[in-house]
């Protein structure tokens, strides 16, 4: 395949130079479904966590069997009603103990006769509540909007029966963040590049980086996009009815990119299969906050003999440790690239895309769509 050269366009950078134009941003992509946290954060009933949904801060809440989300302020004087990551206890703002039921109403307002000559529920002073929707264990939410109706389940496309029958586990799996003093795009860039491996990642991926053409194919469905290593174009296909009927086993490390900002994986160490997902939080036009959360895979391994169950077993106990290091040395590799390119935000023109790079053009033509601005297309200039 021939370079890819993607004419200069301002909304490529701008949202990692502008705060302003990173605001307008973030206020489009929260009304698309993106990862919040997971059921295992909340198991009991009037359990909660706080995330970040465009640009916003926000909050999801056990209620039974039931998960409720809510931007995290309060509608009198908008004070936030979580000021911690997680906890346990009812909807309760600190400032003046008005307390909010499952449907973010307020029903408790104290002195609320005397002190606006209604009831509670007259006042009906109700909080922004955030629709939610789960894959798995994962928990996905959005601001509601008329322009955006379909259901994760439709805009995961074929990315949702594999991510529900990679994260269907019901164990907390172990979880790591970092911040990364960089744009949330950098990040999701290197994450779609597979050119960089033996430049930035020598000690890991050495000679082996430069993967041949034939034994790389990506596939792109919905707004997002896949990497499988040595696999053929009905490959995508295959995983999905694999998925569904129960029946997956890994062949290959493969990775999947879920716009806006999630990644997921699953790859081999010591002939033990993980599932990895990381998430590129948008902190500020210049800083990221990356999430991690990784385990054992739920998939039954391909027996490969005797000698492969054995190492499996014996390797089991120590994986624990020898993962989170190489997680978090590639990270740390990829987290510094991202740093060192941020100060040149205002300056990027381009970018040229090779065929390993192909992925970086899908995301942007996604990144453009969910913006409402002017798909990329190679050779056009857009202002």
């Amino acid at each position: 395949m021939k370079q890819m050269e993607i004419a200069a366009a301002p909304i490529w950078a701008r949202g990692s130079a502008d705060p302003a134009f990173f605001a307008r941003e973030q206020a489009q992509l929260g009304k698309l479904w993106t990862l919040l946290g997971l059921t295992t954060d909340i198991p009991r009933d009037g359990d909660w966590f706080r995330a970040s949904l465009g640009g916003r801060s926000v909050f999801v809440q056990r209620f039974g069997d039931t998960l409720r989300g809510f931007e995290n302020v309060c509608k009198h004087r908008f004070y936030p009603l979580r000021t911690a990551d997680r906890g346990n206890g009812p909807i309760r703002c600190g400032f003046h103990h008005w307390q909010y039921n499952k449907d973010g109403l307020a029903v408790g307002i104290p002195k609320c006769q005397e002190m606006f000559g209604v009831t509670p529920r007259e006042l009906n002073a109700r909080l922004t509540s955030i629709e939610i929707a789960t894959c798995g264990i994962l928990i996905f939410g959005r601001f509601a909007c008329p322009e955006h109706r379909e259901t994760l389940e439709d805009y995961l496309a074929d990315g949702f029966p594999i991510l529900r029958a990679m994260w269907s586990l019901q164990r907390a799996p172990y979880a790591a963040s970092t911040t990364i003093a960089a744009n949330w795009k950098f990040g999701l860039h290197i994450s779609l590049d597979d050119y960089h491996l033996v430049a930035v990642h020598p000690g890991t991926f050495g000679k082996n980086g430069y993967l041949g053409t034939d034994s790389v194919r990506y596939f792109r469905f919905g707004m997002h996009s896949a990497y499988f290593h040595g696999a053929d174009e009905n490959a995508l296909a295959d995983t999905v009815n694999a998925c569904r009927q129960g029946c997956y086993q890994p062949p290959d490390y493969r990775i999947f990119q879920f716009f806006p900002n999630l990644v997921a994986a699953h790859f081999e160490a010591a002939r033990n299969w993980f599932v990895l997902i990381q998430q590129y939080v948008p902190l500020a036009s210049d800083r990221t906050l990356l999430r991690s959360w990784y385990c054992l895979a739920p998939f039954q391994p391909v027996d490969r003999g005797v000698a492969h169950r054995l190492l499996r077993i014996a390797a089991a106990p120590w994986l624990p440790l020898i993962v989170p290091f190489y997680m978090r040395r590639i990270t740390n590799e990829d987290n510094a690239v991202c740093e060192r390119m941020q100060p040149q935000a205002r300056h990027m023109r381009g970018p040229i895309l090779g065929r390993h790079e192909e992925r970086i053009g899908w995301f942007e033509d996604s990144y453009a769509q969910a913006l409402g601005e002017p798909a990329y297309s190679v050779g056009e200039e857009h202002t």
